[in-house]
């Protein structure tokens, strides 16, 4: 599979306004693609959109759990690029409870961003991407895998999105489009702070060893989320050391993917198509 060049192409980016999006779409612009920031219409969205002005960024506002406006602003940014070769649907949030005491509110605001969110941006990009052969990643998280207390309904949101890929990279096997995840470990942004503002959860830091809790640093998780992207990987680990935690699910899932190639179900799948160009006069602009 080839590797994917980003220079003059348009890429969506969502949860554009929380650390670890803003400083993707950094590291997406600096590398000469197109990026589409995707977050609530706020201040904070036009200053990051500032931010990247002379990258040629421009803004997709959007509440990423309502659809509709998912798909209109995922369109409008495809028809201002000429068309998107990826989309990273990096919306997140955490609500730090026990299970059996997440108010409803937080419960319904956790599936409603960090599932709905992701699901809305893929299906909203992917006949986009579709076209021209692109990667659709989503980032979730290791405790999607392995479940950490106290996070509320957080790790079970990102098991969701896990299987979410793993079922799209299955019904993309035809096709060039190309999908993935990056589960990514404790990375140090603000929502990674917030986390710790809960007793029960720093007084449990407190008491680690520092090489386990010590947060990824947001450049370093960016630049791997856009490795993954150029590279078409299925499957990331960040940091590394974490991979022995995840390996046995993700390979059953690659004997699992690779199986099914084999299956009459797979005959049943959408059929290769031509790749679509990039409309080049918008590229240019």
């Amino acid at each position: 599979m080839s590797k994917i060049d980003l220079n003059g192409k348009g890429v969506l980016v969502s949860g554009a306004t929380g650390g670890i999006g803003q400083a993707v779409a950094r590291e997406l612009a600096e590398r000469g693609a197109k990026v589409a920031l995707m977050a609530r219409p706020t201040e904070r969205l036009e200053a990051a959109v500032d931010e990247l002005k002379e990258f040629g960024a421009i803004a997709a506002p959007a509440d990423v759990t309502d659809r509709a406006q998912v798909v209109q602003a995922t369109d409008e940014a495809a028809e201002a690029f000429g068309g998107l070769i990826a989309v990273i649907a990096g919306a997140g949030v955490v609500k730090p409870a026990l299970i059996g005491d997440q108010p409803e509110e937080d419960a319904r605001n956790v599936i409603d961003v960090n599932f709905y969110g992701t699901l809305w941006a893929i299906q909203a990009a992917l006949p986009h991407v579709d076209r021209s052969g692109g990667h659709l990643l989503a980032l979730a998280s290791i405790s999607g895998i392995t479940p950490v207390p106290l996070t509320g309904l957080y790790s079970a949101s990102k098991a969701a999105v896990g299987e979410l890929m793993a079922q799209l990279r299955m019904e993309l096997m035809h096709r060039e489009a190309t999908a993935g995840t990056v589960y990514l470990g404790m990375v140090e942004t603000e929502m990674s702070d917030q986390v710790k503002e809960d007793p029960r959860i720093e007084r449990a830091l407190d008491s680690t060893p520092g090489g386990v809790t010590k947060p990824l640093p947001v450049d370093n998780a960016a630049r791997r989320v856009v490795r993954a992207v150029e590279h078409r990987e299925r499957a990331v680990v960040t940091p590394a050391w974490q991979m022995p935690f995840a390996a046995p699910q993700l390979g059953m899932q690659a004997v699992v993917e690779l199986g099914m190639k084999a299956t009459a179900l797979a005959r049943e799948l959408p059929g290769r198509r031509a790749r679509a160009p990039f409309d080049e006069s918008a590229k240019e602009d």
